[in-house]
């Protein structure tokens, strides 16, 4: 399969390119520069580099609508990222062509708070306000994908683990003597390995792209483990990078720091991903989210270790 990726130097987008690439898929990433360690990365792959910018999907849409499956795997990250994601999402689906499978990137943040139940797909949405636009999105993508006969899939992925990046190895590349937690840790957080994250996208690109109804036009949440103690994985991050204490931080302090953000961090959350094991065939076998930030080789680089 031809398969075109935004977002391929990022921590989720190289887990993609690094699993397509193995199963012998041809594979184009979009690049913001393909002189970056990443995207040299990428190219020892055997990964095609494609420059261009998120925020101009000119520059890259039609070489993503000659493919056959395209993830959507890239954002923005600042204030600019409701506008430029569909922007690029319209821009692609406006190229490719009828059979064409295209995986959109979502995550569990748009169930808010799940008061302890765990969120299905078809639970009510409450998003946190970080990413309040992204549910009229996702629909926007199904409905332009379905007129135009494009086998769409939406994937709500948990958070991301793995290798020392995503969100925990910000959380330990921030701590110095304490591991900082928005909240006082009684939450939960699902959670999904980056390399089964890969797995997923990659199943529903080749089932959708095969033409399997079960898929095309479908929404699927990716996660691992339903709800996992934010304490423990502040404790497992202190012990890894021998910080001396987990600091709960007021959700108001924590704002002013991270605005938005901090109200996603603070989010209570159970969320299922059965229906992706049982319509994606989808098996995961990496390890868990405490086993792996317990590894401590992973967080040495970013302390300075």
């Amino acid at each position: 399969m031809k398969l075109f990726i935004t977002g391929g130097t990022g921590f989720i987008g190289q887990a993609i390119a690094r699993k397509a690439i193995s199963l012998g898929h041809q594979v184009t990433a979009l690049v913001r520069q393909d002189s970056t360690a990443a995207a040299s990365a990428l190219a020892r792959l055997g990964v095609t580099l494609h420059s261009g910018d998120l925020r101009e999907p000119q520059t890259f849409a039609a070489t993503a609508g000659a493919a056959d499956g395209v993830v959507h795997a890239a954002s923005t990250n600042d204030a600019s990222a409701a506008a430029a994601d569909e922007a690029a999402a319209v821009a692609v689906l406006s190229h490719l062509h009828p059979g064409a499978a295209f995986v959109y990137t979502s995550g569990t943040w748009v169930y808010g708070n799940t008061e302890g139940e765990p969120a299905t797909e078809a639970s009510a949405l409450n998003p946190t306000p970080l990413i309040a636009w992204r549910p009229a999105v996702e629909q926007q993508v199904l409905a332009l994908a379905a007129r135009r006969s494009i086998a769409a899939v939406i994937l709500r992925p948990a958070m991301v683990h793995g290798y020392g990046g995503g969100v925990f190895g910000m959380l330990a590349g921030m701590a110095r003597r304490s591991v900082r937690i928005v909240g006082d840790g009684h939450n939960h957080w699902p959670a999904v390995h980056v390399d089964d994250l890969a797995t997923a996208y990659l199943s529903a690109v080749e089932r959708a792209a095969s033409g399997d109804g079960r898929v095309a036009g479908q929404i699927f949440n990716v996660v691992t483990e339903d709800a996992v103690a934010v304490a423990e994985m502040g404790e497992a991050i202190r012990a890894s990078i021998g910080a001396d204490r987990v600091e709960p931080w007021p959700l108001d302090d924590a704002r002013q720091s991270f605005g938005p953000f901090a109200d996603a961090l603070a989010l209570d959350q159970t969320v299922s991903g059965q229906h992706a094991r049982q319509v994606l065939a989808w098996k995961p076998d990496g390890p868990g989210l405490i086993a792996d930030l317990s590894a401590q080789k992973h967080f040495q680089q970013i302390n300075g270790a």
